[in-house]
């Protein structure tokens, strides 16, 4: 037997010295039961994957001349300098629009590589933005797998890194979600102690110590705390005008309203140390770099107390919005059983495929357009339109080639002596008759052998009764009595009858 084989028998010894009878490999077991709960790190770690694979197969993306779109860039930059200009938007307005942001990161893609076209820069900056918004996967949420040791299986995960949302004018703007300011704010560089000191409320320690990097890593990072409360108080009030019932006071805004009042009040106490410490250092500090380093922060610092005063102000008069918006709740509205547009069926249709969305393109788009039914020419908008002055938009020459004509004269339908004669011979008949009808009236007239202008003359007559308030028929009243057909006239019959006087 050589060395090795007697090493591992008395290596085996050992162990069946130590194991107890029937125990068998018992270890196994208490080795899966002292798994570490790593979810979160792990969870973190996912956020960064669509970063990576924007990095990793960057190589793909050519341009027409079979020029790398991003050769010599790093990726990485442009996505957190993306992210970086979006929270800026939402400092002074609600988020940055598309084209804002493409034009942020072209022109940082101008500035790295100073030999590009603006063609390509902006090329490279569409191709970030839908990296980081997933247009590869019909810009649906990332979702991506990892071990959950609490219950020993993968679990998936699904988050987005940006988000496109209509403000309250309905102009779309991008926003980082809460995973894309998380991104953002892993990604700055503070050790171990810094952190530390950070979690202890000491900054003006790293001032006085010279760590002004880290000084001014942390400050930028409170400040994108102040941006990240502001676009939440935002999105929260936004929410409850657009849907009154899906924001509540105790469970939402409420408490976000109280954990950005304590971040604004620690954070006022320690941007006052910190400024202190900044203006005792620059009456000290000697170098040049060094001053310009406690430049930065404190200009960092003032643009973080200007900021965190407009959050104030939104703290302020989130109150006062949210009961504007539940207001709208006790307004009456009309039953329906439709769903929510924009939280239902939109989400649903954009999961859709490419085909089916392009198959069905033209009712899709007819349908989220409300209905806007033809305006119908009545007789109300007859007499507005009659009754309407008109003002002389254009001036006349006086400078007109050309003769002027008057305007001609036409001779009336019926002479006096037909109007007068058809009058007498009407209240001759009424006289007669204690009642009578338009129809019957035109009936006679056609057999006593009136010509057809008389009979014209005697319609409109009847029909002057009726609508005029001052009747040339004295003593004759007039009511409807259904319809009649004549071969000069058709409508409605008129019933004509005395009227007792004293």
């Amino acid at each position: 037997m050589d060395l090795r084989s007697s090493d591992r028998l008395a290596l085996s010894e050992k162990s069946s010295d130590r194991t107890p009878a029937g125990a068998g490999v018992a270890a196994a077991p208490d080795a899966v039961a002292s798994l570490l709960d790593l979810s979160r790190p792990c969870r973190n770690l996912l956020l960064l994957r669509p970063l990576f694979q924007l990095e990793l197969n960057k190589g793909r993306h050519t341009d027409s001349e079979g020029r790398g779109v991003f050769d010599g860039i790093d990726t990485h930059y442009l996505v957190l300098i993306a992210l970086d200009a979006m929270m800026e938007g939402t400092t002074v307005e609600l988020g940055y629009t598309a084209e804002r942001v493409l034009a942020q990161i072209a022109e940082t893609v101008a500035a790295m590589d100073s030999q590009r076209t603006p063609a390509q820069c902006a090329r490279a900056a569409e191709i970030v933005l839908d990296a980081l918004d997933n247009k590869g996967n019909n810009y649906r949420a990332f979702s991506y797998e990892h071990f959950d040791s609490a219950m020993r299986t993968n679990r998936t995960v699904s988050f987005r890194l940006v988000t496109w949302e209509p403000d309250v004018e309905d102009v779309y703007r991008y926003r980082p979600t809460p995973e894309g300011y998380l991104v953002y704010l892993g990604m700055l560089d503070l050790e171990v102690e810094d952190s530390q000191e950070l979690m202890e409320k000491m900054l003006g320690l790293l001032v006085e110590r010279g760590r002004f990097d880290a000084a001014i890593d942390i400050a930028r990072r409170a400040r994108t705390l102040s941006i990240e409360y502001r676009q939440g108080i935002r999105q929260d009030i936004d929410a409850a005008i657009r849907a009154p019932g899906s924001v509540r006071w105790t469970r939402d805004l409420g408490p976000r309203l109280t954990k950005a009042r304590d971040h604004v009040r620690r954070r006022a106490e320690e941007d006052g140390r910190m400024e202190d410490s900044v203006r005792r250092a620059l009456a000290d500090a000697s170098s040049p770099e060094a001053r310009s380093n406690l430049v930065r922060l404190q200009q960092l610092i003032q643009s973080a107390n200007t900021l965190r005063s407009r959050l104030v102000g939104d703290i302020s008069d989130a109150p006062d919005a949210f009961m504007t918006a539940q207001a709208a709740v006790f307004r009456a509205r009309r039953a329906s059983h439709l769903p929510d547009l924009e939280s239902t069926l939109l989400p649903i249709l954009m999961q859709a495929d490419v085909g089916v969305l392009a198959a069905g393109a033209d009712d899709i788009l007819g349908a989220l357009y409300p209905p806007a039914p033809p305006r119908l020419y009545d007789l109300n908008t007859v007499f507005s339109l009659l009754l309407e002055r008109r003002t002389e938009t254009t001036v006349q020459s006086q400078d007109i080639d050309g003769t002027v004509e008057p305007l001609a004269s036409y001779a009336d339908q019926f002479s006096k002596q037909l109007i007068t004669e058809t009058e007498a011979w009407l209240r001759q008949r009424l006289a007669s008759l204690a009642s009578t009808s338009s129809a019957e009236i035109l009936e006679s007239a056609r057999a006593e052998g009136m010509d057809l202008a008389a009979r014209r003359c005697l319609a409109l007559m009847l029909m002057r009764a009726f609508a005029l308030s001052e009747s040339p028929l004295s003593g004759v009243g007039v009511e409807l009595d259904g319809q009649f057909v004549n071969d000069i006239a058709r409508g409605s019959n008129l019933r004509f009858h005395s009227i007792a006087t004293d």
